[in-house]
């Protein structure tokens, strides 16, 4: 079995977060190792940025499994890697892995509330109810048929249009337009 954090691959081997996150990235089109660092950076507002001496070792591992290639390579010797046939299939076997991990999150994620909430209580308390609301519904949108999805937009729509009339939209943090 994998760890919380870790995807089975076809053949059983588990595979880290970040190796799902590089087939993913590379899935969407050609990129440098470089770039795919700043797009974690971005991704995770500052929070994290994994070493280059842990992504391209992975990179490179990656390439000699035959799920990325080196597409071209360009100014100062910078490799512009792309997914393989090989490692979309790769990647659609470890996402089907990821929906069994998502499942254990949630029911950390009591666990966590719990400590938290508790300690801090008033407006912690709030945000932790809050997001699992905001997370139940995210649950509930997995599950639902693809004809009731356009339903649950509206529903979303409206509940964000009651949102904006109890809270100002230049009372936003820095006053950003939903």
């Amino acid at each position: 079995m994998a760890s919380i954090l870790s995807f089975l691959d076809k053949g059983g081997k588990a595979r880290g977060f970040l190796t799902l996150y590089l087939l993913n990235s590379l899935k969407e089109g050609p990129k440098s190792g470089y770039d795919i660092l700043i797009e974690i950076k971005e991704k995770t507002n500052g929070a994290w940025m994994p070493s280059k001496g842990t992504v391209y070792p992975l990179l490179r591992h990656l390439e000699k499994e035959g799920f990325i290639t080196v597409k071209t390579t360009g100014k100062r010797s910078k490799n512009i890697f792309e997914i393989t046939p090989e490692g979309k299939k790769e990647l659609l076997i470890m996402r089907g892995e990821a929906m069994d991990v998502q499942g254990k999150m949630m029911q950390f994620r009591d666990l966590i509330s719990s400590i938290f909430a508790e300690e801090h209580g008033g407006i912690a308390k709030l945000f932790f109810e809050i997001r699992d609301l905001l997370l139940d519904v995210r649950d509930i949108s997995h599950e639902l048929q693809a004809e009731k999805k356009d339903e649950l937009i509206k529903i979303l729509e409206r509940c964000l249009s009651d949102l904006k009339k109890v809270v100002p939209m230049d009372k936003l943090k820095g006053g950003k337009e939903i």
